[in-house]
């Protein structure tokens, strides 16, 4: 490839990822609940977080990269996908007046870092599947389709997890409510599954199979990953086994959609 032509393909690469990266994240860029939790939560656990989201985006490009593009390649677009991210984050958060990296940089890198997860999910997706004759997922098989369910789950989920509203409802909701709330999910996941008719669903193997293999797995995914979240952003913190069951199942309701609708679309 020419030299000029390489640049021109790495420069719209470039931009499909910001626009991913926008994409995903803009909700996350613009909740206030984000701004104040990265300036409160424990350091150790937002490097649990980022060190969460690395492993994610190179799983992810390692997935839907180019088929034989090997680690390296998937090290590759990683890093380009979480410069992307980077820089279209810290654009958009120092143009709202959110950073300000003159005064305290430590506080900026922590908000920014913050909202790299969904942000560089975004930009992983966008520069590999979103380009000129974009091609489907380069692998296949039950745990490639896993894998995807994971990260949808985070996608929606990180949007969501950060704000005040999860713990408000999970302090309304009685026993009845949650189960009733585990049980809707459950519904819903399995209709995008299996039931409504979207691309990709699941007919060969029947509503059994695909309810075990596929609805309950998700599942499982989303409230693990859901657990994941919260406890990383404190939302466990002096609060008894009752109320974090009940915040888990809350938020797996936008994880386990998000685990369902990832498997049709990527």
């Amino acid at each position: 490839m020419p030299p000029q032509t390489e640049i021109h393909h790495l420069t719209r690469g470039f931009g499909r990822a910001v626009g991913g990266a926008l994409l995903f994240a803009l909700p996350v860029l613009m909740t206030m609940e984000v701004w104040r939790l990265s300036l409160s939560v424990d350091r150790h656990r937002l490097l649990v977080l980022t060190v969460g989201t690395i492993l994610l985006v190179v799983g992810l490009a390692r997935h839907l990269g180019v088929a034989g593009g090997g680690w390296r390649a998937a090290l590759v677009d990683a890093g380009v996908a979480f410069l992307a991210a980077a820089v279209a984050a810290a654009v958009v958060l120092t143009a709202l007046g959110v950073l300000d990296w003159l005064r305290d940089w430590r506080d900026a890198t922590s908000v920014l870092g913050l909202a790299l997860l969904p942000a560089a999910v975004g930009a992983s997706y966008a520069r590999a599947q979103l380009g000129d004759g974009g091609s489907p997922s380069a692998r296949s098989g039950y745990g490639h389709e896993v894998f995807l369910m994971a990260a949808g789950a985070v996608v929606f989920a990180a949007s969501l997890a950060p704000t005040e509203e999860i713990v408000l409802l999970a302090a309304t909701m009685t026993p009845w409510h949650t189960l009733a709330l585990l049980g809707v999910t459950l519904a819903l996941m399995h209709a995008f599954v299996y039931q409504v008719g979207f691309g990709g669903q699941e007919h060969d193997d029947g509503p059994v199979r695909a309810f075990v293999g596929f609805t309950l797995v998700g599942y499982a995914v989303a409230l693990c990953l859901s657990a994941y979240l919260l406890w990383a952003l404190g939302r466990f913190d002096d609060t008894g086994l009752v109320m974090v069951v009940t915040e888990t199942v809350v938020l797996a309701l936008p994880a386990g959609l998000g685990a369902a609708v990832a498997r049709l679309i990527l």
